[in-house]
């Protein structure tokens, strides 16, 4: 992989915010062109047998920046099927690639060259090769940006029907960003300028489900293994530099078998069960609390600045073997608890909660503990009304301190879990005198039933139909007035099964969260006040 250094890009390239000009709609870019429906991969492209087999890709390109992306030249000669377009500022397009040999790799190539229009003719490639006879890893994509100043990287098809996603942000005056690695750990502090002065509630952000299991640490003896259990693959220190900022983190004690003193526990430890309270639980046990804790305090002196939230759920205690329902947490337990919670770094305690958190500005968090930011944690558990709530002079909170729609599509294909989350975001409005006044959670994951996700992993459903129809669904379904607040996701920043090192993984999530905000909610007149920062000399 050839990448450029992107810290060397934030020193070189001037981020600023431009002052002293209003907002109006003559300003906007955001095109509201219809691109062609993309594809969902089929159900059975899962089965690892017919995967290998498969010849369809895509290459998804996300545009969130002002400038058009003008399909220059395309040369598919060598392929079935080569079959690229035109993507309009805010808008995605996926481009379907079927190789030639069905399930034998030949030699096969095609390149599609883009200008970006307005932007002294910056250009990209994309292209697309096989080997003959080469195997699982024949078929490749090259993603080349260095004619933008932004290095190249080569993607191998991981199976199925998926896409390889580019997203682009930025503009010829702000400087560009791509999804081909990772940038700055604290992305919200590199956009202060810019979501400022904007409630939470405006905000958009990547999250993470179940975050603490990314590990099986095998605390309960239950069937919860990494196929059907673990959903990440990322510890919550490299979720945060991967971008994440809404963790949905679920905490028990465990207990010896015939130990009937609630006090009396093996530690607190990362959950993911079927039902915290039901009288036998399946799941299994990830990263320890002390774990979870030396991770966040590690990123936050390393990142400071952002805005961190962490929804903490369950707060029950459970049997190492699973099958005599929960036991309730008592003071003591809680006060234990509240002990480990006080030695996380940047905790904010005191906050004015008079009005929900997501109608405080950014910049109130963000400024918080002489500019290190807030990491803010919320209780959200089965706690009984006769032991603490909440600690705010510790900066522990009860959830119902922030107002949060949270949506669970409890749906089992891709197709179905997209449709039905874009529908609720296009149902509330954003800015105005109907401006949603709550913080919306989407989530971007799909729940197989038991079976199949043991038989194809949870891992290969985000990577391969879920996560990746966000770019081409997802994105062409938000516009400057109809965005969710996180996009909670299985599996963040992976790309290809078990591949996790930190040089493997991509950006997409990651640098659409800094083109939404950039790019898409600024377009949005009633929340920036100012003139777009992506549109100066445009």
């Amino acid at each position: 992989m050839r990448a450029l250094n992107v810290l060397a890009l934030l020193a070189s390239t001037a981020w600023v915010t431009v002052s002293g000009q209003s907002c109006t709609p003559l300003n906007a870019t955001f095109s509201t062109e219809a691109m062609p429906a993309g594809e969902f991969q089929p159900y059975e492209m899962l089965n690892p047998i017919l995967g290998k087999l498969a010849s369809r890709f895509f290459v998804t390109i996300v545009n969130l920046t002002p400038h058009p992306f003008k399909l220059e030249s395309s040369n598919g000669k060598k392929m079935e099927q080569f079959s690229f377009g035109d993507v309009p500022p805010g808008r995605a397009r996926q481009n379907p690639i079927t190789y030639r040999g069905g399930p034998i790799p030949l030699a096969d190539e095609g390149t599609a060259t883009y200008t970006i229009q307005g932007a002294d003719n910056k250009k990209f490639l994309v292209r697309a090769t096989s080997k003959l006879f080469g195997g699982d890893d024949s078929r490749r994509v090259t993603l080349d940006l260095s004619g933008m100043g932004l290095g190249s990287r080569e993607y191998v098809f991981p199976g199925g029907q998926t896409a390889i996603t580019l997203v682009i942000t930025g503009s010829q005056s702000y400087g560009f960003r791509a999804s081909l690695s990772h940038g700055p750990g604290n992305w919200m502090r590199q956009i202060y300028d810019v979501i400022r002065d904007r409630p939470v509630r405006h905000l958009i952000m990547p999250g993470t489900h179940d975050a603490g299991m990314s590990i099986i640490s095998n605390k309960l003896i239950s069937i919860g293994s990494d196929q059907n259990t673990q959903n990440q693959a990322l510890n919550i220190y490299d979720q945060l530099r991967a971008g994440s900022r809404w963790f949905d983190l679920r905490i028990g004690t465990i207990h010896p078998v015939h130990e009937r003193d609630v006090t009396k526990h093996e530690g607190f430890w990362v959950l993911h069960i079927n039902d915290e309270m039901a009288d036998f639980a399946v799941g299994n046990t990830g990263e320890s609390l002390d774990q979870v804790i030396d991770e966040i305090n590690r990123f936050t002196r390393e990142n400071p600045g952002e805005i961190i939230f962490f929804s903490i759920r369950y707060l029950v205690g459970r049997y190492r073997f699973p099958d005599r329902g929960p036991l309730l947490w008592t003071s003591p337990v809680v006060d234990e608890f509240f002990t480990k919670l006080r030695t996380i770094h940047n905790r904010c305690p005191d906050l004015d909660t008079s009005t929900g958190f997501q109608n405080h500005n950014a910049s109130y968090f963000m400024d918080q503990n002489s500019g290190r930011g807030c990491v803010l944690l919320l209780l959200n558990g089965r706690l009984p009304d006769n032991v603490p709530q909440e600690s705010p002079k510790d900066g522990i909170y009860a959830f119902s301190r922030i107002a949060v729609r949270d949506h669970w599509s409890n749906k089992m294909h891709a197709r179905d879990m997209a449709a039905d989350q874009v529908n609720v975001w296009r149902s509330v409005t954003r800015g105005g005198r109907d401006d949603f006044k709550d913080f919306l959670i989407s989530q971007w994951l799909v729940t197989p039933d038991p079976v199949a996700a043991t038989a194809y992993t949870l891992e290969n459903f985000a990577i391969e139909p879920t996560n990746p129809s966000l770019y081409f669904h997802g994105v062409n379904n938000m516009d400057p007035a109809h965005w969710p607040n996180v996009i909670l996701v299985d599996y963040i920043g992976v790309v290809r099964e078990d591949q996790w090192g930190w040089d493997q993984l991509s950006a997409e999530l990651y640098t659409l969260a800094l083109g939404l905000n950039l790019y898409l909610v600024s377009e949005n007149c009633e929340i920036q006040k100012g003139r777009p920062p992506l549109i100066e000399g445009l």
